[in-house]
């Protein structure tokens, strides 16, 4: 089914378009989702109304990233599955700011969710599929991406302010243009000569103790971090900070990943992935428990720069262990599952959790909540390291 890709790439640039797709990608989610409170309550929506519909986009990204995940398994055609997905993402974005209601901001936003899940499972399985076979490192690859978000964060904010909030939209939408470009660059994933059947690759990954395990602490431990992006900006405006630092703030955050990201395979290659995982777990559980105890504006941007260790050795790290526990005939599924739950599912329930934690306790207490919560997810990750890896055992 793939028809997309008639003359073949050097290896290496096709190291360079998923560098591309990973910054353009990742600069259309960060024009959109840390302005779009802002924009929906501009349109006259309640605080109310807005959580719900970025709560039901996040559940819709957990049901259907494992879906892309298990159709490109099914079908082989990740490429044109990406672009036409993206296209109507895009498509969707171009007229979002003309919806006018609360039922239209809701359907088309569920609509960009559902489409734009397709991309992280499919690109991450890509990368990994191209590291395995020509070398590098994927942590390489990945940190386009921090970087596309950190710049968009701050630019998109930048160029909203003089032309309007619904100039987001118009930076999603191209940035995924330029996605569908760099789609014929990309490597092909891996054919496996297994015929899948869907519910028997979740059968198989159901019965993979270590992958239930990892998704489990991923929940918990990813969860978090993705909910401080729903309340770092209550957290450093109530210390004094202002709205424009908290853009500053992101910048800085998202862009510290892009380094770390560059040199994760050497600390991957040296100190085993389990560790990685225990130990971006941990320092994440830290920081949020600093940030509880009533922290200076000196010690919040200090602890900015910890994002670049936390997530840019995390991600990396994760992707590859999943890529090792999972059977090579639903790796993409595998993906496309451990990005729901970390990304969707976990990210709902921490922000669903810490708003709850706010109301009844405040911000400092919120902030210590996610510190013990992620602790259990510390322990989770060491857990990994006493449990048998019979896959291991089956592919000798």
């Amino acid at each position: 089914m793939e028809h997309i890709d008639r003359a073949v790439p050097s290896a290496g640039n096709r190291g360079r378009a998923l560098g591309g797709f990973y910054f353009f990608f990742f600069m259309a989610l960060g024009a959109v989702y840390p302005m779009l409170p802002l924009f929906l309550t501009e349109q006259g929506l309640s605080g109310k109304e807005f959580s719900l519909i970025i709560t039901l986009g996040m559940l819709v990204m957990v049901v259907f990233q494992p879906i892309w995940g298990m159709i490109c398994d099914r079908f082989k055609a990740e490429r044109l599955i990406l672009v036409l997905t993206l296209l109507l993402a895009g498509g969707i974005s171009v007229i979002y700011p003309f919806a006018g209601s609360f039922a239209l901001f809701l359907a088309l936003f569920l609509g960009m969710a559902m489409f734009e899940s397709s991309g992280i499972p499919i690109v991450d399985s890509m990368a990994l599929g191209h590291v395995q076979s020509h070398g590098g490192d994927y942590g390489s690859l990945r940190l386009w991406g921090a970087i596309g978000f950190a710049v968009a964060s701050w630019i998109a904010g930048l160029i909203a302010e003089k032309a309007g909030l619904q100039v987001i939209f118009w930076i999603y939408g191209l940035s995924f243009a330029v996605c569908v470009l760099l789609v014929r660059g990309l490597p092909k994933a891996s054919v496996s000569t297994v015929k899948v059947d869907l519910r028997s690759g979740l059968r198989t990954l159901v019965r993979l103790p270590k992958f239930l395990l990892f998704c489990f602490a991923t929940f918990i431990v990813f969860g978090v971090i993705q909910a401080n992006n729903s309340f770092y900006g209550i957290l450093y405006t109530s210390i004094g900070g202002s709205v424009a630092g908290v853009g500053l703030s992101f910048l800085i955050a998202a862009g510290s990943e892009a380094p770390v990201m560059r040199v994760a395979q050497r600390f991957i290659n040296r100190f085993g992935l389990v560790t990685i995982l225990v130990f971006t777990a941990l320092i994440s559980a830290l920081r949020w428990i600093w940030y509880g105890v009533d922290p200076s504006m000196e010690l919040i941007w200090a602890l900015l720069l910890v994002q670049g260790v936390s997530v840019g050795l995390y991600l990396p790290a994760a992707a590859q262990y999943v890529r090792e526990i999972a059977p090579e005939e639903v790796q993409v599924t595998a993906m496309g599952i451990y990005s729901a739950v970390g990304n969707g599912l976990g990210s709902m329930a921490g922000t669903l959790a810490g708003g709850i934690v706010l109301d009844l306790y405040g911000i400092y207490t919120t902030y210590l909540f996610f510190g013990i919560v992620s602790m259990v997810g510390v322990g989770l990750m060491a857990l990994l390291r006493l449990m048998p890896d019979r896959l291991a055992e089956r592919r000798v």
